[in-house]
Formats: structure tokens, sequence, C-alpha cells
């Protein structure tokens, strides 16, 4: 019986059992092949002139192997390949039933009628499949060994060229040459010259490399990894200089690189690594361990991994260091552990206060404590009050009198429960000591409207944070019933601290304005003893603020937003569209920016108050903050507090800054606060009066032999500069210094005269000034800009911190004005390579973040955005640097949503940092932007880990009943009221009060989550979301 013919196999039927093959076949194949190979030619070039080939026959004439072997020739005329594709295949999963192949299986690897060169490799539940016997199957993405070949390191790497472009960069460019052929002939010579001498020099040593290639060691042969090659530049600084703290702590950085945050167990392994480290930095020099940064970096990693006596002992033996940095530190291991609740906290604070010292480095410190209290709003406002009745209202009786004594006269005032220091109607306690002592009435406080929900858990929360908000003050016996909300001198006590210097002073009334909630920047700073400024995981505070949080994360960054529309019919990309450069957060270090400077960093260039915005003051009780600014004043020289106050008055009404400003200058009228009116003016949008000031003040030669004249002729100059006009500018600048007229001559005085006048002021911010109109009269006279900047750059050079954080952001401003404002000819490049060497040193000042971003609008390149947005960097980021990424993400509008995982990824890696994972304010935004992004449940996982690293911030607490209400039932949330409880948090109402005989289907919806199988989630979606 022979086999049957199909049209459909070749005329080879070797795959049969028991048939051969017949030479006939072949021979007519070879015939007609010989035949019409010309005419297949044609065709083919003919087909394939159109684009695509003619017909299937032509697609298995064009793709038949090369090879002269009868199997390959034989196996492609089996099949032909698909260069295009089938885009349902992608849309339906799979191929269509029409175009699969029907196959029968012989001895499970052979198919019926195709060759024995190809067999099946692998099998699916829908099918197979082939590949040629006798090759290796190349591995698939998801195969677990290429994973693993993934994770091989590398064995080779792509060297940089030693020799660099041979043309050079012009202007950041780099030039081609427009004739090849005429450069090379121009250069043979030199070729055939060099090649000689290469040749002489290369059989010179080849008996030298042959001797020497002998003598080599097989382990000289293995090429290092850029890890490993930086790892040993490390160990070489390290042996060089064994007490760098800044060697140790980058070889630690570049130790823990290798393990990645997301990794498993790489909480545990990396502080394992963190103490090994330092552990053998302790031994190699032992005078380390006197270092703060390292010991505090080893304690911190040691709370993971030791038991927890011996983590005490290390602290007990870190106390024997001293400095306010270990003992601050210590106590904020023991609020974490929160082992007594609140009055373990307070016994632990009690015992810092005793052992910090008296002097000016003691006190800062103690105040920074006193901020630190915001969980515990009446007792922490009690010690601001019964301080600043101690340091600004004492009797001047009492003078001369011990401290025991000073106490229990304030006592007596305190318990006579008449109105203190900053609450309405309060004379202070020198006006009580010298009158009859009658005990005033205490005016109540404005009562908060009640709240109304549904929910009896989401309305408890809301109760709590709004009264929390309203009733911060202490209240009086006969004035409430909550006993909790009365606070006793004894308990404040302990905390009161005698402060002598003006400098701490005016530290402490800025203390009390941050903490009722007016930040000031760059005031925590000057807090901090020494280089270690870790005070911002705290005193932000004010950035949880509803306001701050709806800045962060964009109005509308829910939307997604078309790249492109259509005009006409035509398909156009839409234009793109930017917010605010300077953004809601401020930052910058302490004398950076003036009081009432203006910043004009903007997509419309107005005019705007440096200090105090809108976010700065929402949600603030401003009558209660105007009696602190005039109860904490000095007296009427007491310029500094003054303007701080005509700042917070401009950012609420300009008018009535206007006004307290004219009563200041009725009571002392000096060159400041003229410059201050001036500037109120401007803000104002009143360009003539603030001139007018300027031309009257400067008319008096009174105010000119006065400090700050610098301030008074740079901003007069400035205006006049910045509205075009430039004569009035240089002449101005030239009367800076008492020179008149024109020409060469007057302009070469006036440079001298400024250089001697930079050179012999002592003030830094009024040297500042004067550097200011140099570089000013570098551009008025004609000059480059480059010269008005290498003004900068020489005076900047002779400057430390933080003048030259400022000089540094004058030097960026003057350029922005110049180029962008004024619209100057001037090479964009030179203001973007300025701006990004700074935002490398100073990654956390929003001004000069500002200015970048204003240098990257419209570049259209996102990576140089999204290049401050990574984990790299010299710098640890700090908790403004992780805020500012979080609101650059959405700063071009409808990319939120393309950089939501970004973001995400960076907040992960801020919440697992040394330097902020102990932040209450960092995981309470990681919380709020899973909550923006829908993400409810991922949320709730950060909800726990929250509460485990900050176990004793209120507000923390209150989100499981408030946003992520949701996900979380009932049950589970009388356990988070439970745990309050135990805590010693401050609660005003009890929980269990709040829902007593309540039911309803809230509480049914809300308890399916914790007994609901997975399963039946899914089938509930997948209902939802039907039928599409």
């Amino acid at each position: 019986m022979s086999a049957p013919s199909f049209s459909s196999f070749p005329a080879s039927y070797s795959s049969f059992p028991g048939t051969k093959t017949e030479t006939s076949a072949s021979c007519t194949k070879s015939t007609t092949h010989d035949k019409h190979k010309g005419e297949r030619k044609k065709s083919r070039r003919k087909a394939y002139v159109r684009g695509h080939p003619t017909s299937t026959s032509d697609y298995r004439k064009d793709n038949t192997s090369p090879e002269g072997d009868v199997t390959s020739k034989e196996s492609s005329r089996i099949y032909y390949f698909d260069r295009n594709g089938d885009p349902y295949n992608v849309q339906y999963g799979g191929l269509h039933a029409g175009d699969v192949p029907k196959y029968r299986l012989i001895d499970r690897k052979s198919i019926l009628g195709l060759s024995r060169a190809w067999a099946v490799t692998h099998r699916t539940g829908k099918g197979i499949e082939l590949g040629p016997v006798g090759q290796r199957k190349m591995r698939s993405l998801t195969d677990p060994n290429a994973r693993a070949l993934l994770l091989v390191p590398p064995t080779r790497r792509v060297r940089q060229a030693e020799s660099a472009y041979k043309g050079g960069e012009v202007e950041g460019y780099l030039r081609l040459p427009s004739s090849p052929s005429q450069d090379i002939n121009s250069e043979s010579y030199r070729s055939i010259t060099a090649l000689k001498d290469d040749a002489q020099s290369g059989s010179e040593t080849t008996d030298a490399s042959d001797e020497d290639s002998g003598d080599e060691s097989p382990s000289q042969g293995i090429t290092l990894t850029a890890h490993q090659e930086k790892l040993k530049l490390l160990e070489q600084a390290i042996a060089e200089e064994p007490e760098s703290t800044v060697c140790w702590l980058n070889i630690l950085a570049h130790t823990l690189s290798t393990i990645p945050i997301t990794s498993k167990n790489a909480f545990k392994a990396r502080h394992e690594v963190t103490v090994s480290v330092l552990e053998r930095s302790f031994a190699t020099h032992p005078p380390n361990k006197t270092s703060a940064i390292l010991r505090i970096r080893y304690l911190k990693a040691g709370e993971a991994i030791w038991p927890e006596n011996k983590v005490k002992a290390e602290w007990e033996d870190a106390f024997k260091l001293g400095g306010a940095d270990i003992w601050m530190e210590w106590l904020e291991w023991r609020i974490r552990q929160a082992e007594n609740g609140v009055d373990g906290v307070i016994e632990d604070a009690v015992r810092l206060f005793r052992a910090l010292g008296s002097d000016d480095d003691g006190e800062l410190a103690k105040l920074c404590l006193n901020s630190n209290w915001k969980g515990f709003v009446e007792r922490a406002t009690g010690m601001f009050q019964a301080q600043a009745e101690l340091s600004f209202g004492a009797p001047q009786a009492l003078d001369g009198l011990d401290w025991d004594t000073q106490m229990q006269y304030l006592d007596s005032f305190w318990e006579s429960e008449a109105p203190r220091f900053g609450e309405a109607g309060s004379r202070g306690w020198a006006a009580w000591f010298s009158g009859s002592r009658t005990d005033a009435h205490f005016p109540q406080s404005q009562r908060a409207e009640p709240m109304i929900d549904l929910d009896p858990y989401r309305q408890w929360a809301l109760r709590e944070t709004q009264q929390g908000e309203t009733y911060f003050v202490p209240a009086r016996s006969d004035s409430t019933d909550d006993p909790y909300s009365i606070v006793l001198f004894s308990d404040l006590r302990p905390f009161l601290i005698p402060l002598r210097s003006i400098v701490a002073k005016d530290a402490f009334r800025r203390t009390f304005m941050s903490f009722v909630g007016l930040h000031i920047p760059g005031f925590s700073q000057t807090l901090s003893t020494s280089a270690l400024n870790w005070d911002d995981r705290w005193n932000l505070g004010h950035l949880t603020r509803r306001s701050y949080l709806d800045a962060l994360f964009h109005s509308d960054a829910s939307q997604i937003r078309l790249p492109t529309e259509s005009v006409a019919g035509v398909i156009v990309g839409r234009e793109k569209e930017y917010g605010d450069s300077r953004g809601p957060i401020k930052s910058w270090s302490s004398g950076v920016i003036r009081t009432l400077d203006r910043i004009e960093i903007s997509k419309k260039g107005d005019i705007k108050a440096a200090m105090f915005g809108g976010e700065e003051i929402q949600g603030l009780d401003h009558d209660f903050i105007r009696r602190l600014f005039a109860a904490l004043r000095f007296g009427p020289t007491d310029v500094d507090w003054d303007c701080l106050t005509l700042a917070f008055e401009a950012a609420i009404n300009v008018m009535k800054a206007l006004k307290l400003s004219r009563s200041f200058l009725a009571q002392n009228e000096t060159l400041p606060r003229w410059i201050a009116h001036a500037q109120l003016e401007l803000i104002r949008g009143r360009l003539d009066n603030a001139r007018k000031i300027y031309q009257t003040v400067s008319q008096d030669p009174g105010f000119l032999s006065l400090p700050k004249s610098s301030d008074l002729y740079w901003c007069w100059a400035n205006i006049e500069w910045i509205n075009g006009n430039s004569a009035a500018a240089l002449q101005i600048v030239l009367r800076s210094v008492g020179v008149a007229g024109y020409g060469n001559i007057a302009t070469l005085r006036c440079k001298r005269g400024l250089d001697d006048v930079i050179r012999s002021e002592k003030d830094w911010k009024d040297r500042e000034g004067w550097i200011k109109l140099r570089a000013l009269l570098e551009i008025l006279t004609g000059r480059e800009v480059t010269s008005a900047l290498q003004v900068f750059d020489d005076y900047r050079e002779q400057q430390r911190e933080p003048r030259q954080e400022s000089l540094l952001v004058a030097s960026l401003l003057f350029l922005y004005q110049y180029g962008v404002i004024l619209k100057n000819a001037m090479a964009p490049r030179l203001l973007r390579e300025r701006v990004g060497k700074a935002m490398e040193e100073y990654p956390s000042n929003t001004i000069i973040l500002g200015l970048f971003l204003e240098g990257e609008r419209g570049q259209c390149v996102w990576g140089r955005v999204r290049g401050i947005l990574g984990e790299g960097g010299p710098k640890t980021k700090d908790i403004i640097r992780r805020l500012q990424e979080v609101w650059i993400a959405g700063w071009e509008r409808g990319r939120w949503s393309a950089e939501v995982e970004r973001t995400r990824s960076g907040l992960g890696a801020a919440v697992e940092s040394y330097r902020t994972m102990g932040s209450y304010i960092l995981w309470r935004i990681c919380i709020e932007f899973e909550i923006r992004t829908g993400q409810l449940r991922t949320a709730k996982k950060l909800y726990y880990r929250a509460i485990r690293e900050c176990p004793l911030v209120k507000e923390l607490y209150l989100l499981a009943f408030e946003q992520l209400r949701s996900v979380f039932s009932g049950k589970e949330l009388s356990g988070i009221g439970d745990t309050m409880a135990e805590r010693g948090i401050r609660l005003r109402t009890g929980l269990d009060e709040s829902i007593e005989g309540w039911e309803g289907q809230i509480e049914a919806a809300g308890d399916w989550d914790g007994g609901m199988d997975e399963i039946e989630d899914n089938a509930r979606e997948l209902r939802r979301l039907m039928p599409y």
C-alpha cells in the first residue's frame, strides 16, 4: 500500500513510517528550479518594489534557507514567515480558530508530514512550539534561569576612550568637519609618521612585554566592576584618613547600595551591615566613637537587631560624650518605644532638661524640645505661656530674687486663672503683680460649630480634630467639665528655664510662633548646636494642614489630559501647561531672604512676598498671633520683629499692614522702617509711592550715614532696572557712593568706591547689598553679564555659610531678572548650568528649585527634572526635599499619572531611610498620597507602619476614622481607640460614648473587610464592572 498524496505536503515523505523518498520527485524539482531561476528573480524584484510579496508562494521563495543541504530545502517549503502580524491576536489574546494549523503528533516529538529536522520543543494548553533538532533553546524572560543570569555581575565593561574628541566642544556642541576627504589628506603625513614611530617602539618593547607576561598571576586578569572599583577607592581613602567621618559615611552608603530597600529582609540586612561597618570604624580609629553622627547611626541601626537591654546600655554609654544631639535622639527613641505612654515620655523629658547645661547651647536645645510637644496641645501651649510670662512679663521687683522664689510668685499668678500670655484681655504677670491682684475674668473662647456626619466613627474623629484646633489654650476650672484641659503649674515647672541672653529670648519667641503654626523659613537651623540638624522630622507640622496638602498634590492631579487635540480636522499637540515654579514649600537658610523681600519667579512674573503667603496663614488663629506679636516685642527699636509682624499682616491684608507700618514710623522713624514701608507699597502694586519714599529718604543726609543704606539704594535701583529705566538706575548706583556726573571717569570712581565700601562693611547682609550694586553697575555700563557674575563669585569665595548660600541665591535671581524678566540676549544654558550646580550644593533650597524649573519650562526635556527625583546624589535627602519631589511630579499639567510610580518609589525609600523614617510628617504625606491615588488598602498598610514608628501622634491615629474609614471595620476602629487610650493620648470624648447604641448600614458594610475572602472580593469587583 503506497502512501497517499497530498498537495499540501512537499515531495518528501520521510516523516511517514515505512516510506522512502523518491528520487524522481527531487530530480523534477531540481530541473524546474534551474529552468525558472531567472523568472523567479524578476518576479521577486517586482514584488518587493511594491513593498510586499505578491502571493503566499513568494513568501516561501523569499524565506528559503540559503544552506545547501536537502533537509533545510525541504523544511523551508513547509512554512512561511508573517512579518506583519495580526493585531487582533493582541486584542483577543490568541489566534483566530481558522488560523490555527491542524497537526498530529507522532512519538510525542514529531509531526505528521513535517521533516525530521523539526521537533516539538515546548507544549502548552493551546499549541506547541517547534524548533530545529539539535539546537539550544533560548530562554524566555519569564524563565527563572533567565532571571538568574540577569543578576550575574558583568564580566566585561565598556570603557571610555582615553583620547577626547579631537574636534573639541564649541558652546556645548561638537563640530563636525564639512569636507572629510580634505581633513584626511591634510593629516596623512602625520599618520604615516605615527605609524613608523609606533612600529619602532612596538618592536623595542616586544621582548620586555613577553618577559613581563610570564610573571603575571591569573588574578591580575580579573576585571573589576564599577562597584568594586569605587569600593577600592573608598578603602584607599579610609586607609589615608581613618579619622574622616565623611569617608566612613561614604563607604557605608556605597555598601548599602547593594541591598535594595524593596528586597526581602532588607530592613534587617541593612541594619546589620550598618552596625558591622561602624564597628569597624570604631576599631580602626577609636576616637571615631566621639563623632555624634557615627554614634547616632550606630545606635539607630542597633535598635533593629539588638535586645532591649543592650540598646539601653549603649545609650547610657553614649551619654558620656555629652551634647544636645545625643540627648535629643535618645528622647526620640524613648518616644518611639512608648513604654509608659505620655507619662513615661514626660519623665524622660525631665531627665533631659536636668542633663543639659544652662549655657546658650543648652537653652536653645531646651527650646527645641519645647516645640516638640505638638501632640499635647493644652500642656504645650501652657509651657509657652508660662515661659513667656517669665521671660517677657516678669515684674522688675523680682529680678534679684532666686529661682525658687520667682517660681512661687509665678505659681500664684497661674493659679489665679487670670488671662495669660496671648489671651484676650491679658495684662501680663507684671501688671497683675503690681495691681490689686484681683482675679480677672477669663474670656470664653469661640466655640466651634458641631460637625454632623452619619457615621459615628467619622463624626467622633472630626470633632476631635476640630476641638484640638480651636481649644488649644489651657481652660479654667469654671469654663469646662474636662479635667484634662486644665493645666496645673506643677505640670509646667520642670520645663521652665531662665532665658538671660537676647539671642535666647529671640529664639524663644520665634519658636512660639512656629508652634502656633506660623512657619519661619530657616529658623529651625539656628536652634541646632552642631552640623547634625534632624529637627525637620517634627518641626514642620504646618505641612500637614489641609491647605498644604491640597497644594502639594494639586487639585487637578486625578485628571487625565490628552496630549493631542483636533483643530479643523488636523491632529496637533497641546501646549504644555505648568504650575507656579515657586511651589507651596518655602525653605532656605536663615538670613538668605529678608522678611519683606519679593521673589519674582512665576509664570506671569507677578510680585509676591517671600516669607508668608496664603498657605502659611490659612487655618490659623489670626487674633491670637497678633496678640503674640504685640506682647513679644522688645520695644520701639525692635525692627526685625516689626518687619516680621508686617509680613504677617501683609499676607492677610496689605492695607492693614500699611496702617500698622505708619504706626511704627510714628513711634520711631528709622531707615529700615522706611524701606519696609516702601516694600509694602511694592507688594500693593504702587510703584510711584515706593519711588517717592526712596527719593524722600535719600535726600535726608542723616539717614545715609546709618547702616542699612545699601538696602535702600539696592531696592531703589532694582525696581528702576526691572521696569526698564536703566539711566535712572545708573544714577542711583553712582549716587550711593557720592559720585556725580556721567562718563567713564565717574564709572571708575564708582567702582572704586563700591569696592572700598564692600571691604569695610562689617555686617554681612549690608555687604551683600553693596555687592549687588557693584554687579548691577557692570550691566548698566554695557558690560557682559558674565562680568557681573564674576563679581558675585569673587566675593562669595571669601564668605562662609550661610553667607555663601545668600550670595549664590542673589546671583541667580540677578541672572534670572537679566535674561528672563528683562529679556536681554543671554544663552539659556548659562542660567541652567549655574542653577544645576546650585541644586547639587543646596538641594533643599526652594528658591533655587524654582529657578531650576523655570529654566526647564518649555524645553521638552523632562529628563533633567526627572534626574533630581532619583535616589542618587552625594547628600541624604531631608523632609523638605522629599516633599518637593511629590510636588514636582504634578508641576506639568497632566503628567501626574505618569509619575505616580516614581513618586511612590521615592516615598517608599524615604520611610526606610534612617534620616526620615521617624518623621510623622513624612508618614502623613505617604498615607495622603495613597489616598489621593485611590489605593486605600495600601494606605491601610502604611497606616499600621506609621503608628508603629510614631506611636504618640494623635493626628495619625485619626486617619483611620476619617479618610480611611471605608477600609476599616468597626471592630478594628474600636481596637485602635483602645490603643490610643492605653498609650495615654489626649482624647476629649471617649469613643465608646460616641458609638454607644448605634447600629447602621455603614457599620454592616464596613465589617466585610475583616472576614471577607479574597475570592469573594474579586467576584464583587467583577460584578461591578459587568458588562464591560
